[in-house]
């Protein structure tokens, strides 16, 4: 009996973590003020940390569960939260049996060339601003100065031909917060600029605290594209009190903002539609130009800045070719066998980085380069060369 009852409290306390996980990643992912999501936040934290404790206690000294004694009210309520986690848990397990079984498209991924940078090499500590991050930084097989600087070859469907080869660099979730230094973007941003891309995309969550805009110029300002440098932004660039001040801040360095807006560009010689969509954080999603949608004429080759992969529906529904997302940092914590299991998406962790063919749009999910939480295990952080091909190209 008493193994019996350990067992239904193992599992009972996995899924309850399962459900509250589930909460978590759907409280990140709404369009809640940045005061209320933080309020929450640590409501949550409190909710599953005392619920934990009370369910252990409760179901152990109980013994309704296992003896068959008569049930009274509170023995009731807790089976029926009980059974709210085993279903959750349940859940959870078919999903990743589901994922294991039917592993998801990689078709679109031709080549993916992985360039290792340990950052610490090159500038050791003048790479981190704060002690506490400097002593989290330094917890075994944390690899938050783990920079891999990744070339994806990626096959793009009705890419038109003078497009082949087209390198765009991604960088997404920077989080200028003070606890890495602008050395360590100085040192991020030279090396994108060695790729030579011909577009440079920023996926929002750039900065965090207001005296890091300040670091723009010496930082992203030196980006470099032969097309342009675009940015959006995202939920923790909401937190600054004056988020115009970020956006003059980097159109003053020469980046384009596509927040909530669509041009049509020539690269090429060919019409390139770029388009941002800050939702839910920043709406309205964009208006697209009439041109994009010429009855009877071909399409426009279409790319979207979007700061979560939440808004991938709409991105099919309006037909992009392409879309650039972060927001998830890949989990930031992969466990062996089981991966991301904390994703601020309401898809979970169903997005949570690599590319992502849902026709008609193909999908890539950056996984970031910083945090405000200062722990990354078995997640690098991540910058991305994007090279696209024409399907029907041949060498």
């Amino acid at each position: 009996m008493i193994v019996l009852s350990l067992l239904l409290v193992l599992v009972t306390l996995l899924g309850h973590l399962a459900l509250w996980t589930w909460l978590y990643n759907r409280l990140h992912a709404s369009g809640f003020s940045t005061g209320v999501v933080l309020a929450l936040e640590k409501l949550t934290m409190v909710l599953v940390t005392v619920s934990a404790a009370l369910l252990t206690v409760e179901m152990s000294s109980r013994r309704p569960f296992v003896s068959g004694a008569p049930w009274d009210g509170v023995d009731r309520l807790l089976m029926a939260y009980a059974l709210a986690c085993w279903i959750m848990l349940g859940r959870v397990v078919f999903k990743w049996i589901g994922q294991r079984s039917s592993p998801r498209d990689q078709s679109a991924l031709i080549s993916n060339h992985t360039e290792r940078l340990t950052m610490k090499d090159h500038a050791g500590d003048r790479l981190i601003g704060r002690r506490s991050t400097r002593l989290a930084g330094a917890i075994p097989l944390n690899q938050i100065l783990d920079v891999h600087f990744q070339h994806k070859t990626i096959r793009v469907e009705n890419l038109p031909e003078s497009l082949h080869g087209l390198r765009i660099a991604q960088l997404s979730d920077l989080h200028f917060t003070g606890q890495l230094t602008p050395r360590f973007f100085e040192t991020v941003v030279h090396r994108a600029n060695a790729w030579q891309p011909d577009l440079v995309c920023l996926t929002g969550d750039l900065v965090d605290k207001a005296a890091c805009i300040d670091w723009i110029p010496e930082t992203l300002g030196r980006l470099v594209a032969r097309c342009g440098c675009y940015f959006i932004l995202g939920n923790h660039d909401q937190r600054l009190p004056d988020v115009s001040r970020l956006r003059r801040a980097l159109t003053d360095v020469g980046l384009e903002d596509l927040g909530g807006s669509a041009v049509i560009r020539t690269i090429a010689e060919t019409p390139v539609l770029l388009a941002g969509n800050e939702c839910p954080w920043f709406p309205p999603a964009p208006n697209l130009p009439r041109q994009a949608h010429a009855p009877g004429s071909v399409p426009i080759f279409s790319i979207l800045l979007s700061h979560s992969p939440d808004q991938l529906p709409w991105a099919r529904r309006e037909g992009f070719n392409l879309m650039l997302s972060g927001h998830t940092h890949g989990g930031q914590i992969r466990f062996p066998l089981v991966g991301p299991v904390v994703c601020p998406s309401r898809f979970g962790v169903q997005y949570a980085s690599g590319l992502y063919w849902e026709p008609p749009t193909l999908m890539h999910v950056n996984r970031g380069l910083s945090g405000v939480h200062p722990l990354r295990f078995g997640c690098p952080p991540e910058v991305t060369l994007l090279e696209l091909q024409n399907e029907d190209w041949r060498p």
